[in-house]
């Protein structure tokens, strides 16, 4: 079909950007061949009818030959007309602006410095140097970046930080010319926005993260399309999560999609002082000494002099008080971690609460004054610690623990030698010849376990035991041995409440193996959990502890096991290809949680072997140990309740899962569907909702709740025991604010030059963003809204039209008898 008469109106129907052309078109041959035959054959046609005619009235007058051959003609003219197919053709065209989107980073990154302090800042008050996001704000609020773009493109506004948002506001092209193919539209339409943005309220930097590769993958996803003419980033290019910035400068280059990367903050790495850590343990005995170490890291401040402050802080204490100074001088070389320690023996019970601050006059030109102080709560406690310690035999393990539980002041330890005779002496509080009572046993907090012969045990004194754990909050430590072990997993049936306690399956085919000498000394295995464990560090610092126990030489025999219970955590494996079972290597060092106490299985007698590394790391894991094992009784709010956190402190986003222990009136398991509990946020309002502690049915008298920590600082928890006439199970955790957005103070140039690589877009500095509307053409494009076609011969008068020229001309050859 071809246009073989363009009858062009340009009419315009709609405001705005909506037209309608109007044309009548016809149908006609395609080729000059087609043009040939049509026309002959409609020669060859009239040349016929007018002979045809001519030759039947040449009788006739001439008016009357000439009458009867007009009709024909008439009608021949009709039939042409028809053959053409004479049709109307209506097209509403409508237009798609161009598009810009505007994504602006707003993570805490962006709360830092825009350029370098100066060096000549007297202190941290005079500096007065904007934000990087402060710079953003004024360039969009004051500068003409928005209506230079609005002139050519409908621009949107979008943030991002771990989440992509937006877009908040839409700013509609501020004017339009359209033009058509054969005469432009002089009418230009002003759509501008009457609308205020506020945009220091829009744009807060409050991001925990920089997803910047992951979140403009999903824009361009989201907005992607031919009138797209590109996205301006404004960030300083710390992305620090998510996806690479590659896979966004892919994602880019596909779609053809420009991308301007618009950077801020200095692209020098700026000098900043932070204090990165605190090294101190969250729980204390009244009167045992303590370390805090503080863990400060510097930048471009090599030697200079700043001073280290410990403050406190007391329950009920409106500000901390400093008790403890330090003049440091920062390593001359850059980023070297340099770490603090302070002494501390609490002279009071309760939370403390430490904070470890810097000060100095040369912090003036200090980056981030934020990160300049750091808070940590330890909790101390007065009870000493009770441990009643059973030894099947004198075994060194167990003489090594024994001595230096008697001499622990915070520890007071009675032990029963089961192969000792009355009068042997022993370091001991009180030497026991036989096991406790049942009202004795409940005064315990923690029970060792060297390869005990539980034999000398009746039924009812093991039943106690396993009462105490599981009621009692009692911890107990189980190690393994050759001698009375094996028999545990001969006799299950005899010692089934005490196999009860142990986290792990014991193998009862190990005759053999514990028949061979063992000649090679093999290193610990640990899995993850056991490297995050805090009670099993040697110190206070997960990487120094590492590194110690990868020192240490090893053991030369763990006990076989048959792989861990469901409900256990494992911490480590002894590699033994002797001993390993379909259930991998047997298990060095496990736990569990029974009912309301915990059990901790050792599979070798052999730690006294740590004593080669140092003494004091021997000392320090037993004393651990024995801390986190007995928390269960001594960190007991009352008798009848236990709060069990998971740990005490989280970062902020995380969930927080809380656990807890009720029993009833007759100290057994409670049992009802849930209970209340009430949580205090670090602004010292309740949660609303309050949190409700749901029955745990796997684990009777438990019950279980979790939060998301929304907010920085201290949540503490109440929780009122039923039936109990107001006992209170209490406990606190802290929320800590993400590091991540601090660890790169500098703008990465090199990513975002690398962002906008090759997809026709640029990086640009700040200073340059006034040249943005000359990279991002004009992808405005008209397209077809609707169309209708009209058959102008389709009509009834035309049929009228050619009946009446053909019985025109009949009736008028009967008249004329005419053939």
């Amino acid at each position: 079909m071809n246009l073989l008469s363009s009858v062009s109106q340009f009419m315009m129907l709609a405001a705005d950007e909506t037209t309608a052309f109007r044309s009548i078109e016809y149908d006609t041959p395609d080729t000059g061949w087609g043009w040939l035959l049509l026309l002959g054959g409609l020669a060859l046609v009239l040349i016929l009818s007018i002979r045809t005619i001519w030759k039947d009235s040449f009788q006739l007058p001439v008016f009357w030959r000439c009458w009867l051959t007009g009709l024909r003609l008439a009608v021949l003219i009709a039939l042409i007309v028809i053959v053409f197919n004479p049709h109307e053709r209506t097209q509403k065209m409508s237009f798609r602006p161009s598009r810009v989107a505007v994504l602006v980073d707003t993570s805490l990154s962006m709360r830092h410095p825009n350029e370098l302090v100066s060096a000549n800042a007297s202190s941290p008050a005079s500096r007065n140097v904007p934000s990087r996001m402060e710079a953003i704000e004024k360039l969009l609020a004051d500068s003409p970046l928005i209506a230079d773009l609005q002139k050519s493109h409908q621009v949107s506004v979008y943030t991002f930080d771990q989440a992509l948002k937006g877009p908040h506001h839409v700013f509609q092209r501020a004017s339009q010319d359209k033009t058509s193919n054969t005469e432009a539209s002089a009418d230009t339409t002003s759509t501008e926005t009457d609308t205020k943005v506020d945009w220091n309220t829009l744009l807060q930097p409050q991001g925990l993260e920089t997803r910047l590769g992951e979140q403009l993958g999903q824009l361009i996803r989201e907005i992607n399309g031919s009138t797209l003419s590109g996205i301006i980033v404004a960030t300083d290019g710390a992305s620090n999560a998510g996806t690479d910035l590659l896979s966004a400068n892919e994602a880019a280059k596909e779609a053809k999609v420009r991308l301007i990367t618009l950077g801020v903050g200095s692209p020098t790495r700026p000098a900043n002082l932070q204090v990165s850590k605190i090294i101190a343990p969250t729980d204390v005995q009244f009167g045992d000494a303590f370390e805090i170490t503080a863990l400060l890291q510097a930048v471009g401040m090599p030697g200079k002099n700043i001073t280290l402050e410990l403050l406190k802080k007391l329950p009920g204490e409106a500000e901390p008080t400093v008790i403890e100074s330090r003049d440091i001088l920062l390593p001359t070389e850059d980023g070297l971690p340099l770490d603090v320690k302070f002494e501390r023996t609490p002279a009071e019970e309760g939370e403390i609460n430490y904070v470890i601050r810097v000060r100095g006059n040369q912090l003036a030109q200090d980056a981030n004054a934020m990160d300049n102080e750091l808070e940590h709560t330890v909790n101390v406690f007065s009870r000493p610690t009770r441990v009643l310690v059973i030894a099947g035999g004198p075994m060194r393990d167990y003489r090594f623990a024994r001595t230096m539980l008697y001499r622990h002041p915070s520890i007071k330890s009675d032990v029963w030698l089961q192969s000792a005779p009355p009068g042997v002496s022993q370091d001991a509080d009180q030497l026991l010849y036989e096991f406790p009572e049942r009202s004795d046993l409940f005064e315990y907090d923690v029970v060792l376990a060297f390869d005990v012969n539980w034999s000398l045990l009746s039924e009812e004194q093991m039943l106690n035991l396993n009462e105490w754990v599981s009621s009692g909050g009692g911890g107990i430590v189980l190690v393994a041995g050759d001698v009375y072990t094996p028999k545990l997993s001969l006799e299950s049936d005899k010692y089934k409440s005490i196999l009860d306690l142990y986290p792990v399956f014991i193998n009862s085919f190990v005759r053999d193996y514990l028949d061979q000498e063992a000649t090679q000394i093999r290193r610990i295995e640990w899995t993850q959990a056991g490297l995050d464990a805090g009670f099993l560090m040697l110190t206070d610092d997960p990487a120094t502890s590492k590194e110690l126990w990868e020192t240490f030489p090893g053991l030369y025999r763990c006990y076989p096991s048959n792989g861990a219970k469901a409900a256990a955590t494992v911490y480590a494996h002894f590699p033994d290809p002797k001993t390993q079972t379909e259930h991998g290597f047997s298990i060095l060092m496990a736990s569990q949680y029974f009912g309301e106490g915990r059990c901790f299985y050792l599979g070798s007698p052999e730690m006294w072997r740590l004593r080669s590394v140092d003494e004091d790391y021997y000392d320090r894991f037993w004393t651990k140990l024995i801390r986190n094992i007995g928390q269960g009784r001594t960190r007991r709010g009352t008798k009848r309740g236990t709060l069990i956190l998971e740990r005490d402190e989280y970062v902020l986003g995380q969930t927080v899962s809380v656990r807890v222990r009720l029993l009833n009136p007759e100290f057994q398991p409670l049992v009802q569907e849930s209970v209340p509990m009430e949580v205090i946020d670090p602004r010292g309002r309740p949660l609303v909702p309050n949190l409700l502690l749901m029955q745990d049915r796997n684990r009777s008298g438990e019950y279980t709740a979790s939060f998301r920590a929304s907010l920085p600082g201290k949540y503490r928890f109440n929780v009122t025991v039923p039936n109990s006439k107001g006992q209170v199970v209490d406990g606190s955790l802290s929320v800590l604010l993400p590091r991540l957005e601090d660890e790169s103070l500098s703008q990465n140039v090199k990513g975002l030059k690398e962002l906008a690589r090759d997809t026709g877009g640029a990086y640009l500095a700040l200073e340059e963003a006034e040249t943005i509307p000359a990279l991002l053409p004009d992808q405005g494009e008209e397209f077809l809204i609707d169309e209708r076609l009209k058959t102008l011969w389709d009509q009834a008068w035309v049929f009228f039209l050619l009946a009446g020229l053909l019985a025109t001309e009949w009736l008028t050859r009967k008249l004329f008898k005419l053939s």
